[in-house]
């Protein structure tokens, strides 16, 4: 295939074929859908993706009870073993779907509560109405924000100690509370509290720099109380907002914050003194209303919610996988510049390595229409030069200047020259050799 420079052509009124414009690289339609079909497959595939998740995520979920702490889930992360020991002593355990609905169980009668928010959908305004329609109630690790219109003072300290060894040690109670000595020993994680009567005591290290005033006004007040109830000297560290405990109720008992729920579960219920502990604070009164807040329980006025409670739970480790992704692609794809190269200028390029790598260009984006309209310009124009055709000429007048010069009808020469478009690799190749051997043919003395 040989390439010269582009020529452009005349027009001729009765001949419409002849040098017309070119528009965009020439190819069919169908060629050119389907290489931005190819080109846009990626946003394709990620539309795709995106859509399914959204119709995953839009689809009702399985029917079977696979939630945290769930009174009818059996796996080692559920509560149903405690919630059938509950039952079996008498007591009746109502599951309350709602917010009314817990209200609703709370107020038929003597009721204990045991809330478990671990997603924080409750607003401290709700958690106070729960808390003064039950007989008594177990909050499951709340946090500050609903902690704050209770009627006794409680205030979170921190998260227990880490140990590099991943066992919790256990703690024993050293409290006057009646459920908690009978226990004896915990041994769990979770969030260490402050409040009148502090039982199964943990150090939290820094927890007086993370506090802010009304956390420390808190925790001063809960201190007076821890006094008064152990008449011991863990006083003087809790002036200092360190310690607390993972089990902390009310001066009346009416109220408990259990700072490490994981006790209750399947797994864990066999191990220390966890069993005595839930089976004692959560069946004290005839009904136990077990209430899990979810998304429909968000009050619409008061505090605002923590949009991230939203979310589902798998969101922040597919941020962390999309993070890693994105570095790794970084480094796989970014440009690593070496040191500069010096080269003598001008450079110069052969024409034929011009002509091969323009050829290519064509070759790869399909563009045979383009392709065969430089072709037939450069072999025009090369005519006209040799047969002495004024450069203002149309490709008409170099057509009928090829015929008298040669003995072929003007006719085959418009059609081998003018008319003929090739639509296909095979095609072109066949025409760029005719009308090689044609302009040889012509031009030759």
């Amino acid at each position: 295939m040989q390439a010269g420079p582009r020529t452009t052509t005349g027009r001729v009124p009765d001949q419409p074929t002849q040098g017309r414009e070119i528009m965009g690289d020439g190819s069919s339609a169908r060629a050119t859908t389907r290489d931005r079909a190819r080109r846009a497959l990626p946003l394709l595939i990620g539309a795709l993706v995106l859509a399914l998740i959204l119709i995953i995520n839009l689809l009702p979920g399985s029917e079977e009870d696979d939630g945290a702490l769930s009174p009818g889930n059996p796996a080692p992360q559920g509560a149903r073993a405690v919630a059938e020991v509950l039952s079996d002593q008498g007591v009746d355990v109502v599951r309350a779907r709602s917010f009314e609905d817990a209200m609703d169980a709370l107020a038929d009668g003597p009721a204990t509560l045991f809330l478990n928010d671990a997603r924080q959908y409750l607003s401290a305004d709700q958690v106070a109405e729960l808390t003064d329609e039950s007989d008594r109630a177990v909050l499951a690790a709340p946090n500050d924000r609903q902690l704050t219109r209770l009627a006794d003072v409680f205030a979170v300290v921190g998260p227990t100690p880490f140990t590099l060894s991943g066992d919790s040690p256990a703690v024993t109670a050293r409290c006057a509370d009646a459920d908690a000595t009978a226990a004896g020993r915990l041994a769990a994680d979770g969030t260490v509290y402050a409040g009148s009567v502090e039982c199964f005591s943990q150090e939290v290290e820094g927890a007086a720099e993370e506090g802010g005033a009304e956390d420390g006004a808190a925790e001063d007040g809960a201190a007076d109380t821890r006094t008064a109830e152990n008449g011991s000297g863990e006083a003087d560290a809790a002036d200092d907002g360190a310690t607390g405990g993972l089990y902390v109720t009310s001066s009346d008992g009416s109220v408990a914050v259990l700072g490490a729920p994981d006790i209750l579960s399947n797994g864990s219920i066999t191990e220390e003194g966890h069993a005595a502990l839930a089976l004692r604070s959560l069946g004290s009164s005839p009904t136990l209303v077990w209430y899990e807040p979810t998304g429909a329980d968000i009050a619409s006025i008061g505090e605002g919610i923590d949009p991230r409670t939203l979310l589902p739970p798998w969101v922040d480790p597919l941020l962390v996988w999309l993070l890693i992704c994105a570095l790794l692609a970084m480094v796989w794809r970014g440009r690593r510049l070496g040191p500069l190269a010096a080269e003598p200028l001008p450079v110069v390029v052969r024409a034929a390595e011009t002509a091969e790598g323009r050829a290519r260009l064509y070759q790869d984006s399909r563009s045979i229409g383009h392709a065969a309209a430089n072709l037939r310009a450069a072999t025009l124009a090369r005519m006209a030069r040799r047969l002495r055709v004024d450069r203002s000429a149309s490709s008409l007048d170099v057509v009928a200047a090829a015929a008298r010069h040669s003995s072929r009808p003007r006719i085959e020469l418009e059609q081998r020259l003018l008319h003929h478009t090739p639509t296909t690799h095979r095609d072109l190749v066949l025409w760029a050799q005719e009308i090689l051997d044609l302009e040889k043919e012509i031009t030759s003395p």
